[in-house]
């Protein structure tokens, strides 16, 4: 990986000449490269207090550069969820009969909530309240429907709602917490509720519940106190599920909750942004700093200061060609996100001239064109013939922009053709050796496909450094044995 390969070369102009082979900086770096993001971050920090000085700063850079892949990866993640949860769900919903779950609509309701759907989350959620269920679940609804109300613009609904809870309980304090968060509501206080419920629970001797432990950690991502959100994931249990439901012998239904992925990207976005504004006070790394910190803010729907670090980046002396492309690409797609439309295309036309038929540049473009939802018809004629006369490992990321391309045109059987192209023949579903991004795009297009064994075959090698994928892989599984019509239970082992 090229990127890696310079920031080394960026870690030996600011850092010590040696480098021992246990350096911690080191260490992370080979991680980074093998996709291990967890193993790498966790290392580095852990290693951080004890740096020399003129470590800290390529230390910094390279736990930002750690954090973003991994927010990048957590948010992919989030959306094949809510999109493979929300079918699953609705299918277990539609169930009629005395083997019906009762807790399906609370999920579902949360299901379509997670995904931006406010007005058909109302129905389920208000389904569950009329029919059975415990306390906590019952309140977890009432909130999730305050959600909804101040998602549509009822915010006096939103408050009459949350209003009339109890926050005894811990996990339904945080709830509230979240909502409030979410809502911006600061004035509420969802720090200090998340700090009191955390303290109850620890006071109690109880286990931290994943729906706290999920909520809280949203609730210090959006707050920026990253302290108590790396203690409260060293703590938590992030691949847990949130509720059994038992309905027979050989009927029990597992549910997950929705928030852990997109409250785990957040706060990986958060923590990346907090590491690279650090680096990039270093002046010896203020240039290559800056190329990564366009890129979070990017992420961060952050679009001034997007184009103001992506700017530095471009200022600075000596970047390599490559990132200067990217970083290029990068300023188009922002010039598209302020209505700029021809600015952009101009951008990337005037790069395609200049380099024509350079793999990488042309997949950036393209898979940039994906992530806007808008045609991009030439580069796409393009890169087909390019990746047609040429062969090997360099055409491979340009079999992947073209895959990614397509996926968001919902051309699924091209998307496949190419994601598939593109992955590593000899290690297909191994993250060290592809992107876990493209992977999950490559199962978002098997799962469109109703490919479902191909699907569950990559969650299957992820799930060995990110167990928190086992919602995806217990709702791909539902789906493909109802497609099935298999009975039984859904076993992942």
């Amino acid at each position: 990986m090229y990127g890696v390969l310079f920031l080394i070369l960026s870690i030996g102009l600011a850092a010590c000449p040696a480098h021992a082979a246990d350096d911690p900086v080191q260490k992370a770096m080979k991680a980074y490269e093998k996709h291990r993001y967890e193993d790498a971050a966790r290392d580095l920090r852990a290693a951080l207090p004890s740096l020399e000085q003129s470590k800290q700063s390529p230390a910094r850079l390279t736990l930002g550069m750690i954090y973003l892949k991994n927010c990048e990866l957590h948010q992919g993640l989030a959306q094949m969820s809510a999109e493979v949860n929300a079918d699953y769900l609705k299918r277990l919903s539609s169930d009629r009969g005395a083997g019906r779950s009762m807790y399906s609509d609370l999920y579902l309701g949360l299901a379509l909530l997670e995904g931006g759907k406010a007005a058909p989350a109302q129905a389920p959620l208000e389904k569950f309240l009329a029919g059975g269920g415990d306390a906590r679940h019952k309140d977890i609804a009432k909130i999730a429907l305050g959600t909804a109300a101040n998602m549509r613009g009822d915010k006096q609904k939103a408050q009459e709602l949350w209003g009339g809870i109890n926050s005894s309980d811990p996990d339904v304090k945080t709830e509230l917490a979240a909502a409030y968060s979410r809502a911006g509501l600061v004035e509420k206080g969802p720090v200090a509720l998340c700090d009191e419920a955390l303290a109850d629970v620890k006071k109690g001797g109880k286990p931290l519940s994943l729906i706290a432990a999920k909520n809280c950690l949203g609730v210090y991502a959006r707050a920026g106190s990253l302290d108590k959100g790396l203690d409260l994931l060293q703590r938590a249990d992030m691949k847990s599920y949130s509720y059994r439901e038992t309905i027979s012998k050989s009927k029990v239904i597992t549910f997950y909750d929705l928030q852990v992925l997109p409250n785990l990207a957040a706060f990986y976005l958060q923590a990346s942004l907090a590491s690279l504004e650090k680096a990039a006070s270093d002046p010896q790394l203020k240039g290559i700093a800056s190329y990564y910190l366009g890129e979070a803010q990017t992420l961060a729907g952050n679009t001034d200061q997007a184009v103001k670090a992506t700017a530095a980046f471009l200022a600075a002396p000596q970047m390599p060609l490559q990132f200067k492309n990217k970083a290029m690409v990068r300023q188009g797609a922002l010039q598209q996100q302020k209505g700029k439309h021809a600015e952009a295309i101009g951008v990337w036309d005037e790069l395609t001239q200049k380099q024509p038929g350079d793999p990488e540049l042309l997949s950036d473009i393209l898979a940039t064109c994906g992530r806007l939802r808008i045609d991009c018809p030439r580069t796409a004629q393009t890169s087909a013939g390019v990746v047609e006369a040429g062969d090997g490992k360099r055409f491979a990321i340009l079999n992947v922009g073209l895959g990614r391309y397509y996926l968001s045109k919902k051309d699924t059987a091209k998307a496949v053709s190419y994601l598939e192209a593109g992955r590593d023949k000899g290690n297909k579903n191994k993250i060290e050796s592809n992107d876990p991004v493209m992977l999950v795009d490559l199962s978002d297009a098997y799962y469109r496909t109703k490919k479902f064994s191909e699907a569950l075959e990559i969650y299957f090698e992820m799930s060995k450094q990110f167990p928190e994928v086992r919602q995806i892989q217990e709702a791909l599984q539902g789906i493909y044995s109802m497609e099935h019509k298999s009975a039984g239970d859904v076993k992942i082992n």
